[in-house]
Order: structure tokens, then sequence, then C-alpha cells
């Protein structure tokens, strides 16, 4: 009989650790498994392939990991540095950069390379959001489906969707949800006030470290949050007064501390921005509308004819940022919730975070009426964020209304409580009858299999055009081989050039970083300061005088603005002094969509002699030797 009794003790034991970890591991497995190939069929972790392209902010994430690594090998400062935007610099913190991922994964990047560390992290971006918001979602809801479905709307938002185009900064979020499950803990529940104050603080300076703008956001939906608690429910928020100081002073403390550096670099800190990184008259072009909330975009797979027409229309043909679209289905399911559950206390705050945050993409003024986003503007910190990108709160707060509406359904019946209290359920037979017991748990499976299945119809709308985009980085050789004539540590002047905000072709950066940071690199597309005030610099006027360099070298890539320098002595003469002033070391010309003939014709006439070429790409591997054979002028 013990024996008997030992196994059948073992076998209860083993069911009971399954139960416990069991949902959460399969949770996870799925969250991964889809982040895994939601590029398409190639290794998480390859500089082969490029999610999505090679192009517009995807050169400056890679370079924003490759930095950090090479900073710490060689010991210089992670957070800044000039061998961007050379002889200037660049502060980190003050661009679309993850100083603190570049740091973490960093060894990974000295041994793989900072385009494998791109592509592993962007498909971790995705998991780990997943994977946070649906563990985060188990403190409210008591069933793993809900909590997984909760983590399924948030990993692949629309939001996530766009941004997973473009913008790892903005794609990493497992963090915001546990911001939220930690003020739950120290403003709502008031367990462990200090400590989890002191956790909060920890998570808060993890995140300005990762992106600055998200960290913005968070704490404009917390501020949200505290007004609403006050408004619902003045009693108890006097009553959590001294608890939620306690808890509150130790998150501050903590994240001064643990960030005060990074802090000081990004306000003070060598090459800082001071101002608002975006002039208002461009964010205007970013603003949602109520049609925005039902039209889809490219991003989803069932967006088509006329209806998808209107939705890129409304865009304004940017799908990447303009990230509001949430379906008639789920917005007609979400009112349903809301109602149905309107004394639940994390629906109404939710609810409330999920519509303040789709007012704020609005933008800053609507019809002439000042609306909240005007004045965000003007507070520092968080008039560095887009509008747009307020609807990542909205979708992180539409994942916990959904998750709970959708926990409540399963439990007690799709149309339960909706006018009237629920009763108790009867049940007929004596105690143990086996029969009633059959009933109701065949009820209840009928409930969550209903429950899941409008939610299924509801979020049909939103499934994303999968796979994204990837391809092929085409990272000359010029910037990698190991017998290229381009030496280490010179200083190069790229043609593409990567300069301001203008157009897309900042590939000079990903070949830097490609090149494991062998070279200094001219200009900087990016956030860079005007060296006098630290006042953002937009556009032209990147380089030092004379701008003929600059002027010819844009007008090739854009064919504007026009005209271009002419090809005579004075501009020749221009060349041979700037080229002089920055201690130019080598001059590369990389074929792009545009001719390359006009730019070379440029430089031969300034050095003299013909560039060499090395597998297609063309270089003046010795500007300075060119120029010293050059007769007195």
């Amino acid at each position: 009989m013990s024996d008997f009794t030992a196994i059948g003790q073992t076998t209860t034991r083993r069911r009971a650790r399954l139960r416990r970890y069991g949902p959460p591991a399969l949770c996870a497995l799925v969250y991964c498994v889809l982040a895994a190939f939601v590029y398409g069929v190639h290794p998480p972790a390859t500089s082969a392939t490029l999610p999505p392209c090679a192009c517009g902010d995807i050169p400056g994430g890679v370079w924003s990991l490759a930095w950090p690594a090479y900073a710490l090998a060689h010991g210089l400062n992670p957070l800044y540095t000039n061998w961007a935007d050379w002889p200037y610099g660049v502060n980190l913190m003050n661009n679309t950069s993850t100083p603190l991922l570049g740091i973490v994964f960093a060894p990974f990047t000295l041994v793989f390379g900072a385009l494998s560390t791109f592509s592993l992290l962007m498909r971790l971006a995705l998991a780990l959001s997943g994977i946070s918001m649906c563990f985060v979602l188990r403190r409210w809801t008591k069933w793993w489906p809900a909590a997984f479905i909760g983590g399924l709307v948030y990993e692949f938002s629309p939001f996530m969707v766009g941004q997973s185009q473009s913008h790892l900064f903005l794609t990493f979020l497992p963090l915001p949800p546990i911001i939220a499950a930690l003020l739950d803990d120290v403003f709502v529940r008031r367990r462990h006030v200090v400590r989890n104050g002191i956790v909060l603080g920890l998570v808060v300076a993890a995140q300005f470290m990762i992106s600055a703008e998200i960290l913005g956001i968070t704490l404009f939906a917390t501020a949200l949050c505290l007004v609403v608690l006050v408004v619902l429910h003045p009693v108890a928020t006097r009553e959590r007064l001294k608890d939620i100081g306690r808890g509150s002073a130790a998150a501050v403390i903590t994240a001064v501390a643990v960030a005060g550096y990074p802090l000081w670099v990004y306000f003070r800190g060598p090459y800082h921005v001071s101002g608002a990184p975006h002039p208002l008259s461009e964010l205007e072009s970013y603003e949602s509308s109520l049609g925005s909330l039902i039209y889809p975009t490219n991003l989803e797979h069932f967006g088509f004819g006329s209806w998808l027409a209107k939705g890129m229309a409304l865009t304004l043909q940017n799908g990447v940022e303009s990230t509001t679209y949430v379906g008639i289905p789920l917005l007609v399911l979400l009112a349903y919730i809301v109602y149905r559950c309107r004394r639940v206390a994390q629906i109404q705050l939710f609810a409330v975070v999920a519509f303040g945050a789709w007012v704020v993409t609005l933008g800053a003024r609507r019809r002439g009426v000042r609306l909240p986003y005007d004045l965000i503007t003007k507070i520092p910190l968080l008039n560095g964020a887009l509008d747009l990108r307020y609807s990542f709160l909205m979708y992180l707060a539409i994942a916990i209304v959904s998750a709970i509406g959708l926990d409540r359904m399963a439990r007690e019946g799709i149309l339960t409580d909706l006018w009237r209290p629920r009763r108790a359920a009867a049940t007929s037979g004596p105690p143990g009858d086996a029969e009633p017991e059959r009933l109701f748990a065949r009820r209840e499976l009928g409930r969550r299999l209903a429950s899941l299945g409008v939610f299924a119809l509801a979020l049909v709308p939103l499934l994303p055009a999968l796979p994204y985009t990837s391809t092929d980085p085409a990272v000359p050789a010029l910037f990698t081989a190991a017998d290229s004539p381009l030496r280490p540590g010179s200083v190069v002047l790229s043609y593409p050039l990567p300069i301001g905000y203008v157009g897309f072709n900042d590939q000079a950066l990903l070949w830097q970083a490609a090149g494991d940071m062998r070279f200094k690199l001219i200009a900087f597309r990016g956030s860079v300061s005007n060296r006098a005030g630290g006042k953002p610099l937009r556009d032209a006027a990147l380089l030092i005088p004379p701008d003929a360099v600059e002027k010819a070298l844009v007008y090739w890539l854009y064919l504007s603005p026009s005209p271009p320098p002419p090809h005579d002595a004075a501009t020749t003469r221009e060349f041979r002094i700037f080229l002089r002033r920055y201690d130019i070391g080598a001059v590369t010309v990389v074929r792009q969509s545009r001719p390359v003939k006009y730019v070379l014709e440029y430089f031969k006439a300034a050095l003299g002699v013909p560039p060499d070429r090395f597998q297609g790409s063309f270089i003046w591997p010795d500007v300075q030797k060119d120029l010293r054979r050059l007769p007195p002028s």
C-alpha cells in the first residue's frame, strides 16, 4: 500500500507542477515561435538578412547597438561619441537609440556583429513584450487563455506591427506592463510599498535607457491614472496618501540614483540637444482621426479595396507611424465590455487611459481647438514623442481591458450582468451527485468556447500582414573586407551622405556598424546639436563651411535643392578647403539608385586623381596625401 501511495503522491505533485508551470511555459513558447518567424523563415540572429530593410531608421538602430559594444571594448563612453558626425559628435541619449540594450548585448555584438544583434532583438522585442503583458495580466484574470489573448493583442497590435518595420526602441516594450503592475502594487494594493517602489525605480531607469520617448508616454499614463483614481475614489486616495508618498519617494530616489548619469548626459552631456527634437510644424503631419480607428492600412492582412485606400489616405501613406486602427468588431466588443464591467476598477481606469491616449493621437489642434498634445509638446522629456506614438498606450490599455473582459465572459457568460446582477447558479440533486457537476462543467466549457469565439471574430481584422519584409543588407565589401584599402581609424566622407532627417539614404551608418566601427564618419542622420546652445539642427547646413560639398552630395541623392554647385574652379577650391578642414582620410562613393558619375567628377577635380575601385565601390584611400601632391593655388 505504501508503494501505491507514494506513486500516487508523486503523480499528484507532477500534475500540480504541470498545472502551475505548463500554461505559462506554453504561452511563452507560442509568443517566441511567432516572433521567431515573423520576418520569414530565417535564423533569429543572422547578419544575412535585415528586418525589414537597410533604409530609413534601420541603419541608425543597428549603429546604436554597435557603438556601445565598441566603446566598452575600447574604454570609451557608450552614451556619446564623435565617431559619427565627426568632428562634432552624437549624443545617443538624445537619439532613437537603445543604449541599455547595446550595453547588455555587447558581448553578443562583439562576437556575432551588430547586424545579428539587431535581428535577434527585433524578434525578442515582440516575444518579450507579449510574455510580459501575459504574465502581468494574470494578476487581474483567473483564466490563462484570457491573459494569453491579452498578451497576443499587445504583441501584435498595429502599433507593434508598424514600429517593428523600423524602430527597435519603440518595439522593445516588455517594461511598460511591469511598470503598470508595480504601480498597482504601490498605489492600489499597498503591498511591500518601499520594496516595490525601489523595483519600480529600477524599471523606470532601465526604460529611460531603452527609450526616453516610451518612458515619457508611460509617465503621462501614470499621471492620467492618478487623476482618474483621485476623481473616482477620493476617500481611498486620501487613505493611501502616506503609502503612495513612501512608494513614490523610493521609486524616484532609486531611479535618479541609477539613471543619474544618463540623465545628465541627456540634458547636459556632450553633444546634447536642447529643446524639442521635432518642430511643431513637422508634427502636424503626424496625427490620427476618427476614421483611423475603423479603416485598415497595409499593415493588416484583410485590408483591401476602398477601405484600404481610405485607410492609407488617412495615414498619408505612412503605415509605420499611423497605427491607431482597431476595427469595428473590436470597437463594439470593447464598448460592450466597458459597459458590462463598468463597476470593475481596472476596466474603469484603463478605458479612460485608452480614450485619453487616442485623444492625444489627434494632434495639437483640431479645427482651432487646442488638444492635450499641445500642452505635452511644451513639457521636457515628453516633447520628443510623436502624437501617434501614444497609440502604444492605447493598445496596452486595450489589451488589459480585453483580457479582463474575456475572463469575466468565460466565467459568467457572455450576456450575464448586462442588465441585472448575476443570479447564483441553481443546482438540483443531492450533494455529491455527479449529474449536476457534469452539467456545470459542460456549461462552463460552452461559456469559454463561446467567449473565445467572440474574441476571435473581433480580432480577425487586426491580423497582421505576415511575414514582415526582410532583405539582404548588401554591405559593400569596401567597409568589411580584410584587404579593403580603407585604413582603420580614417575619417570617411561617404556617398550616400547620412545627413539630418533628409531622405532615407543613411546606409553609411549601417556600413560603419557592419565594419565594427573601423572608421570615423562625417555627418549623422538623427538628432544633432547646432554647435551653439545645443538647439536641434535640422536638414541642411549640417557640415562646416564651405557648403559646396554638402549641396553637391545632397542634390545628387534627392535632386534637390537645385541647382547643384557647378563644376568650376570655385567649387573645386571649396571642395579642397572642406577636405583639409575636416582632415578627411578617405572618400568613398557607393553606387545607389542615383548615378554617381557627377559626384565622382567633383572629387576627381578636387584631388587631381581618379578613385581606386574595390569590388564595385570607389575610394580615394589617402585624401590628405592626394591634396599635398597638388600644386599650390
